[in-house]
């Protein structure tokens, strides 16, 4: 790990491989980067690593969206349709926040009896007929019922699985960006001759 620098200047100045690095808040940073992937680097003025965090994470969500048809990041809890994959994509922040403002509105629709609530085994067809018609009001909403969701992964194909998985992973990945903003780079092994020379 980095360790803090010993002139005395800032708590939050580290030293990795050579380089001071100013962590300026790091509770603030490691908010920001959860929030928008590469955002808190970029507040500590680490310009370079937060174009690459944001561009890596943010293009492998929005690829898996595409991929997935813009239907595979939801929140779901209901024991029909566990969506066990949501809490990492919500690692991503702002981007997967829509989907926790259509699970409450869902499960406002249930108490208020309009039935989006949990999902329905009723009339499941093993094949769709029609293709489904894709709405803005259901961006990032969970599945009206199984059919819906068996419809989705048939429309979807391979693309329903890759999605959800490529979503995922640029949530886990930014979990190891949020780390790097709060505690600052991971210095270079170097072997102990290494160290006597430097």
């Amino acid at each position: 790990m980095s360790s803090p620098a010993k002139t005395g200047k800032s708590e939050t100045l580290v030293e990795a491989d050579g380089c001071q690095i100013d962590l300026r808040n790091p509770y603030l940073a490691a908010l920001l980067a959860f929030l928008i992937p590469g955002a808190g680097h970029f507040y500590q003025g680490r310009t370079n690593k937060a174009y690459l965090y944001a561009a890596c994470i943010l293009g492998l969500f929005f690829l898996g969206l595409f991929l997935g048809q813009g239907r595979v990041v939801y929140a779901s809890w209901s024991p029909e349709d566990y969506r066990i994959q949501f809490p990492a994509q919500m690692c991503v922040g702002l981007p997967a926040f829509p989907a926790l403002v259509q699970a409450i509105v869902q499960s406002d629709d249930e108490e208020a009896g309009s039935g989006r609530g949990r999902l329905s085994p009723a009339r499941l067809n093993t094949i769709p007929t029609e293709p489904s018609e894709w709405k803005w009001s259901e961006f990032m909403a969970p599945p009206r019922d199984l059919n819906v969701l068996s419809q989705w992964h048939y429309e979807g194909s391979a693309g329903f699985e890759l999605g959800t998985l490529f979503t995922a992973v640029a949530g886990l990945l930014n979990l190891l960006a949020i780390f790097d903003a709060f505690a600052g780079p991971m210095p270079l092994p170097h072997s102990p001759e290494r160290r006597k020379k430097s």
